[in-house]
């Protein structure tokens, strides 16, 4: 590892701020960087940043744009030509070099006397580490030789409707966060002095905590964890919404939550939770078949899938609105006979008209409508009722039908393998392990389906792959709809599953 450490690499932007959520995070992806694992929903965001900063390019152009995107040297170089001979082009990805830091400005615009650096981001508001990331920037420009009038943060305004036509105008939103960089980049010359003594020594032994996840999931987190030792199988940390008892409760030595004294759970909800760790057997509160009785027949079990775009690609919708391009929906009779119905659309075009009407069709005019997180689908419904004036009568009936499966089972239901979560991937494998969501490939796999969406609708993938994506889609959300029957139907037999063993499970005894 010594050989690694003589070898310094230089300081970036998007290294500094590694640096500042986590030491061991610069030094890994200095030195270590085959260790990162980028999973697909990281490589997502990657992508939608790309995208803004091309809709940024078009928005504040014109102007030039710097190449060079692996090489700095060549684009330091040609970004001083560019300010000595077209002092007043704006240049996008500028790139400059002070105290051994090199940076890339997104947008740099002339004014009078100077410059105004207006830094891209693809939020819907100014989050607080962007004024890190915009004080680094600034930093090094001015000591570079460039005079900053403003510094500007712009983002995506939620409020914009996209109309159509490519016309973007209106979609970012820049907020001039001139004082508040002003005030940080004080602090910066002391940032960087420190990381560059991290890089100049060996590993820091930092352990994983809150850290690694705030502002950002670490790439390197799976590997930071596999050189610690193994925590309990139950931790104080899986108690629901409790972050402040968790962190006290560490604080006070109380590491595995089956040795926390039950004086300090005052929460039923927190009791139940080391109960059950504690015994292993599961339990599940007879009173839920009374719940379930009361509901009549039909039952839809209903699940929508959505996506989402930064960048709006629809004419009516508004940057990151939840579009449904998928439902699924499995409907059970009085005599237990169950039939499924569904609805996809892969094209690339709209799918709001298509969704609505086939949803309607499928769930007919009376009975409950079973979701798994009520807001979800409640919220999808509505927006699709404004969007669609003409459907709106029919599909704001469906609201007063859904009933909310998940408080229901919050309530009633708890098993030692969901530690803590009440997720219905963490539920089910305890009540029907045949639908365990790791079973499931290509979807499964990456986490969630708008990925299968946006790859299956790419101009660029093959018929073949999208049928597999396809076949992918209809497995994965008639998996959640089967799943709710099969909640359901363990709510009504007022007796729990056996008890499945979770990961790494010791047996404990009560």
């Amino acid at each position: 590892m010594d050989s690694l450490v003589t070898r310094q690499p230089r300081l970036s932007k998007s290294r500094v701020v590694s640096g500042l959520q986590c030491e061991r995070r610069l030094w890994l992806e200095s030195f270590r960087p085959e260790l990162s694992r980028v999973d697909a929903g990281a490589q997502a965001r990657f992508d939608i940043g790309h995208e803004v900063g091309d809709i940024a390019r078009e928005l504040f152009g014109p102007g030039t744009l710097i190449g060079h995107v692996h090489e700095l040297e060549p684009a330091i170089a040609e970004t001083a030509q560019l300010v000595a001979k077209r002092p007043n082009a704006t240049l996008f990805e500028a790139a400059f070099r002070h105290g051994d830091v090199l940076v890339r400005a997104d947008v740099l615009r002339p004014v009078d006397g100077g410059y105004d650096l207006i830094e891209v981001k693809a939020s819907t508001a100014v989050k607080d580490y962007q004024i890190d990331d915009c004080a680094i920037q600034a930093w090094v420009i001015q000591n570079a030789g460039m005079k900053l009038r403003r510094i500007q943060l712009a983002h995506i305004d939620s409020r914009f409707v996209y109309q159509g036509n490519g016309n973007y105008q209106g979609l970012l939103a820049a907020e001039d966060v001139t004082d508040a960089v002003r005030d940080r980049m004080r602090e910066v010359p002391g940032w960087v002095e420190r990381l560059k003594g991290v890089l100049r020594g060996q590993e820091p032994p930092i352990r994983t905590g809150e850290h690694c996840h705030t502002p950002f999931d670490c790439p390197l987190f799976d590997y930071c964890r596999a050189q610690e030792p193994a925590g309990p199988e139950y931790p104080v940390t899986i108690l629901p919404r409790a972050i402040k008892l968790a962190k006290t409760l560490q604080e006070e030595g109380y590491l595995d939550l089956c040795e926390v004294p039950a004086s300090r759970l005052a929460n039923s909800l927190h009791r139940r939770v080391q109960e059950v760790s504690v015994s292993q057997r599961p339990f599940l509160n007879p009173a839920a078949a009374a719940v379930m009785r009361r509901l009549r027949y039909p039952r839809y079990y209903l699940d929508f899938e959505t996506v989402d775009f930064a960048v709006p690609k629809w004419t009516g919708t508004r940057p990151y609105q939840q579009i449904p391009f998928q439902w699924s929906c499995h409907i059970e009779q009085p005599d237990g006979s169950i039939a499924h119905d569904m609805f996809l659309d892969l094209t690339g075009e709209p799918p709001m008209r298509r969704f609505a009407e086939s949803l309607q069709a499928a769930v007919g005019d009376s009975g409950p409508i079973l979701v798994y997180n009520m807001a979800f689908e409640k919220t999808r419904i509505v927006e699709l009722a404004a969007m669609l004036p003409d459907l709106a009568a029919p599909l704001q009936a469906l609201v007063p039908r859904i009933v909310d499966l998940l408080p229901i089972i919050r309530e009633h239901y708890y098993h030692p393998a969901m530690k803590g979560s009440w997720s219905i991937k963490k539920v089910i494998p305890t009540i029907a392990p045949d639908l365990d969501y790791g079973n499931l490939e290509n979807v499964a796999s990456s986490g969630y389906a708008p990925l299968a969406y946006l790859e299956a609708t790419h101009p660029e993938t093959t018929e073949a792959r999208r049928a597999e994506l396809d076949v992918a889609l209809r497995r994965y959300c008639a998996n959640d709809t089967l799943a709710m029957v099969k909640l359901a139907q363990a709510l009504s037999r007022e007796m729990p599953p056996c008890c499945a063993p979770a990961e790494n499970n010791g047996t404990r005894s009560s």
